[in-house]
């Protein structure tokens, strides 16, 4: 799940993958291997900012987790393990210049392979609308809002008490190429502490090295050809969902019907980004989750597990949209005329 348990799961957009070295190293051209990388691995932030007005994305993953010992409640213990499938798409539209508007929707899908007598649900679900908008009012400010109206449960009877609409707010200051900073916090009505908060930052040390230090995946990379990245990094996940009414009933414990339930997972490997095209990635990423955890509220059960090895694998594709390529004049010229040119 793309939120964050541990902290908000924040963006970084429209930061380029140029090379970013000191001020006076800035003034040389980049090189020629820098000029191929951005040619074949282009930042999709970037690109989302640039070409069309209109934009869309895709992303399908899928995730499998080995079997891993978790307590399963009632002192029982097993070993469990998962299958993980995301699949996003969204449209993105440039307004009045400074905006990109977004809009799409998303399903997430968790099935662990659990008896029907313990307290963890054979299945979560999420299926959301993705609703947002970025501001870019300088070359060195940022503002992403974004909220994902729609149904988080195990789907077994919850009907509309699993409606819930969490929202992610992040800034981004852009101090130099080399060099950016992010605040960002999250908003979740449902889960225990409902305001997080975190900062983080992205740091390019040379045209092959970089670290993004930000959750929920913090990632340590190295640009091994033009198209390929290798990255070493985590993956910290988990959100809230709502079990049945009947889930406690068929497990001997009446008090968790309906019952809100934090999921959180930690994942740590490595990872493989290859550009396919400029704009088609095929991400894997293999490694070991440290744990889980189940956490029931209003006095329910905490349920924890170990680890176990994992693989995921991820396509994801960003498309222009026909039309002209935007042309946006200085800032320090735009009139009226200018900004409802591109509302």
């Amino acid at each position: 799940m793309k939120p964050a348990f541990l902290a908000l799961a924040f963006f970084v957009w429209a930061v380029p993958h140029q090379p970013a070295f000191s001020a006076e190293e800035e003034k040389k051209p980049p090189s020629n291997f820098a000029k191929e990388a951005r040619k074949k691995s282009p930042s999709f932030q970037e690109k989302k900012w640039t070409g069309t007005q209109g934009t869309s994305e895709t992303q399908v993953q899928y995730d499998y987790v080995g079997p891993a010992s978790q307590n399963l409640g009632n002192g029982q213990n097993g070993r469990i393990d998962e299958h993980y499938v995301d699949m996003y798409h969204m449209f993105m539209r440039h307004t009045l210049l400074m905006f990109l508007v977004q809009g799409g929707f998303e399903y997430q899908h968790m099935a662990f392979d659990a008896p029907s007598s313990a307290f963890i649900p054979k299945q979560l679900h999420a299926i959301n609308g993705i609703v947002g908008i970025d501001a870019r009012w300088s070359k060195k400010d940022l503002l992403h809002v974004e909220t994902h109206p729609g149904f988080y449960g195990d789907f077994q009877g919850t009907g509309w008490a699993a409606f819930n609409s969490p929202l992610d707010i992040g800034y981004t200051r852009v101090v130099s190429n080399r060099f950016q900073w992010i605040i960002g916090f999250g908003l979740n009505t449902w889960r225990r502490s409902k305001l997080l908060g975190a900062v983080g930052f992205r740091w390019q040390i040379n045209e092959r090295w970089r670290i993004k230090a930000y959750m929920p995946t913090p990632t340590i990379e190295y640009v091994a050809r033009p198209n390929l990245t290798l990255k070493l990094g985590a993956d910290i996940r988990g959100d809230t969902f709502r079990v049945g009414p009947h889930f406690g009933d068929n497990r001997g414990s009446p008090s968790i019907n309906s019952a809100l339930m934090n999921y959180q997972e930690v994942r740590v490997g490595y990872i493989t980004s290859w550009n396919i095209r400029p704009t088609i990635a095929l991400n894997t990423m293999v490694g070991y989750m440290v744990g889980r955890q189940y956490d029931f509220h209003n006095g329910g059960p905490k349920l924890n597990g170990s680890g176990a090895p994992f693989v995921s694998i991820a396509l994801l594709a960003l498309f222009k949209l026909p039309g002209e390529e935007l042309r946006i004049p200085q800032r320090n010229r735009i009139s009226m005329r200018n900004i409802f040119k591109y509302f």
